[in-house]
């Protein structure tokens, strides 16, 4: 898969199915905003795996409240489409105003890094 490829499957989060994901621990299970939020992925498997390689170098983040905090911060209970809409204006924003992580070579916004993080926990 190349940059061009998880860009357009993955990081337009506004063109995301909604899916549900199972939560893989007690505290993600609790956390209904995280439990959304991963809801975006189409490919929970493949932010994995991303979510990994962006923990090894942040891993003060590694925690499902934190990382819903983080991504959500300044959000209003929202719907999933309002979801979907905010973190995708959010992941905007990260790249206007140098907000970018550098993942294995690759550049993300801070909150695509963060939510792939998120389905790593």
């Amino acid at each position: 898969m190349n940059r061009r490829q998880l860009l357009n499957g993955m990081a337009v989060l506004s063109s995301l199915a909604v899916l549900p994901v199972p939560a893989s621990s007690s505290s993600l299970a609790s956390n209904p905003k995280a439990r959304a939020l991963l809801s975006l992925l189409r490919s929970p498997s493949a932010a994995r795996q991303i979510g990994y390689a962006y923990l090894k170098t942040a891993a003060h983040e590694a925690d499902p409240e934190r990382l819903a905090i983080l991504i959500l911060s300044g959000a209003d209970p929202l719907g999933m489409d309002e979801l979907r809409v905010f973190v995708a204006n959010r992941q905007r924003e990260d790249f206007v105003a140098g907000r970018t992580v550098t993942v294995e070579g690759w550049v993300l916004s801070r909150t695509e890094a963060r939510l792939f993080a998120l389905a790593a926990v």
